[in-house]
């Protein structure tokens, strides 16, 4: 075999190669006039003659029948080579026809595989996205839900402020009320020396917010000044407060 090709046979049959060279051999001695010549001369000399034509003869024509039988044979022979032969190539033809097709479907068979790989790794790639996608919803959720509760402690925190606030002014607003309440509750000149005083302390606070130790002075003090000078707002409420 050479380059994948079956080499023709070159053989014939062993049994056939031999009776036909033994045949050719034996005919080959007596195929000329002068071999047969010389053989009946020999033989007469000999006293024998007529018998041994009748073998020779018999001879001859077993020999010429074995040459015309092995010839045959050998026709056959080559028939049958020839056809081999001509099987031989057929199959030379049927082989690289069957590798062109093993090629073509092995190539087929690579190109298929890489396209599964492809499809493969993208089903991968499509999986892992999401997976992400999941966490990051996870993660968000988890942020929005960190976000609202500091909203909602902040805004706790603001209502708890607001509620310290309307406490603190409802104890105010109570406290004026009461104070309200004592002034009504008092004798008339006494609401107005009170109302006298809560514009002069307003006044006051407008103007420097005095303190009141300077507005509750001594009566000596008190007299010393309203020689030197107009009459203190802390003296004229003095003056104005009811008998006890």
């Amino acid at each position: 075999m050479e380059n994948g090709r079956l080499e023709p046979l070159k053989m014939e049959p062993p049994e056939l190669v031999k009776e036909a060279e033994e045949a050719e051999e034996q005919t080959k001695s007596l195929t000329t006039a002068e071999d047969l010549l010389a053989l009946v001369k020999r033989l007469q000399k000999e006293g024998s003659l007529e018998p041994q034509i009748k073998d020779l003869i018999n001879r001859i024509n077993e020999l010429q029948q074995a040459k015309k039988k092995s010839s045959e044979e050998l026709g056959e022979a080559q028939a049958l080579w020839e056809t081999l032969h001509r099987e031989l190539d057929s199959l030379n033809g049927e082989k690289m026809h069957l590798e062109d097709v093993l090629s073509k479907k092995q190539e087929a068979l690579k190109i298929l595989q890489l396209h599964c790989q492809k499809r493969e790794r993208g089903a991968q790639k499509l999986h892992v996205e999401e997976q992400l996608e999941t966490v990051m919803g996870q993660h968000k959720d988890l942020w929005e839900f960190h976000v609202l509760k500091q909203r909602l402690a902040w805004e706790i925190s603001a209502l708890q402020s607001s509620k310290e606030q309307l406490l603190t002014e409802e104890k105010l607003a109570r406290a004026k009320l009461e104070e309200v309440e004592l002034q009504l509750s008092s004798p008339p000149e006494v609401r107005d020396a009170r109302a006298v005083n809560d514009g002069l302390r307003a006044e006051l606070e407008k103007f420097g917010g005095q303190d009141s130790a300077q507005i509750h002075c001594t009566p000596k003090d008190g007299a010393s000044k309203r020689e030197a000078g107009p009459e203190r707002p802390g003296a004229l409420s003095e003056d104005l407060e009811p008998p006890q």
